[in-house]
């Protein structure tokens, strides 16, 4: 069994494309609901953490917070439904629109956290103005999402100064109770935030977008094993849609091989390079087990 932590669903309707088309971006194309979680599926993925991702502040777009409602009501026992919000409103100001929406989704429609993307909206999480989301997050024991990481190509979307793990560091400090994840295994910051996993028992990452850097990656998960902190590395595809981005025109097939990575390939690096093989659980907590402790599933 697999559990995906970490994938949006997306409405194109949602993305601006006046501002697409001045920043050279494209817009995924949307994807059938119906055909996801049959990939899904068919890759022995049982459970998705799904979100759409609020980028309105600066970028005028907010991917589709409809297509989570739409799926999360459609496969309730298959989706784990986050909200996305960009707590500061375009001023810069705490932003209560943003606040009582993230408190609806979690008291009315069962969400299980929220998203939030500093580098896209171009705020610092430990923003004093943020810290109502965190104080609400935290007594209500949801998890606080972070894209905290540089972004993995040449998009001119994420300014990797809003990113910085020293950053979240003071989140985790005032906040010592909050659920955090911060995705990417906060790339390029991956040993500061092991560093910080390990002060921190609530905090943990995923390995989204990286298994196209199999040493890299499989180096940053000896560092994780090393510090103890492995038991909080989730399996994660970032999916946002067929034929973008790293995914091709059939994602079960790129849903199974970087399933296989984790199973097997890291090891495989591992012998040639002389490095610690990792354990059967350990694997197994990637794939599923830790995400499953996390989300009580």
């Amino acid at each position: 069994m697999i559990i995906d932590s970490h994938m949006h669903l997306i409405r194109s309707k949602c993305f601006d494309k006046p501002t697409y088309d001045w920043l050279g971006q494209s817009i995924p194309s949307d994807t059938n609901i119906d055909d996801l979680v049959n990939w899904m599926k068919k890759a022995g993925i049982v459970k998705a953490v799904c979100m759409a991702q609020d980028m309105s502040r600066i970028w005028n777009s907010e991917f589709g917070e409809v297509a989570v409602a739409e799926a999360f009501k459609k496969y309730p026992d298959f989706f784990i439904p986050f909200c996305s919000v960009e707590p500061l409103d375009k001023a810069g100001r705490f932003c209560q629109e943003k606040f009582d929406y993230f408190k609806s989704m979690i008291e009315d429609h069962n969400y299980r956290g929220v998203l939030i993307t500093p580098p896209y909206g171009q705020f610092m999480s430990n923003d004093k103005s943020l810290y109502p989301f965190y104080e609400y997050a935290q007594k209500q024991d949801i998890v606080v999402q972070y894209h905290h990481s540089a972004a993995g190509g040449p998009t001119v979307l994420a300014h990797t100064k809003y990113a910085q793990m020293v950053n979240l560091n003071d989140v985790i400090f005032d906040f010592p109770n909050l659920k955090v994840v911060v995705e990417h295994i906060g790339y390029p910051w991956s040993e500061y935030l092991f560093t910080l996993m390990v002060n921190d028992k609530n905090l943990y990452t995923d390995l989204a977008m990286l298994y196209k850097r199999p040493y890299w990656l499989t180096w940053n998960m000896v560092m994780a094993k090393e510090t103890g902190v492995i038991d909080r590395v989730m399996f994660a595809s970032d999916f946002v849609a067929a034929n973008n981005d790293l995914f091709s025109e059939n994602p079960t097939n790129d849903f199974i091989e970087w399933i296989e990575f984790v199973r097997t390939g890291m090891n495989k690096i591992c012998e040639k390079s002389g490095w610690p093989l990792f354990t059967e659980s350990e694997i197994n907590g990637i794939l599923y087990e830790n995400a499953a402790k996390l989300y009580n599933c």
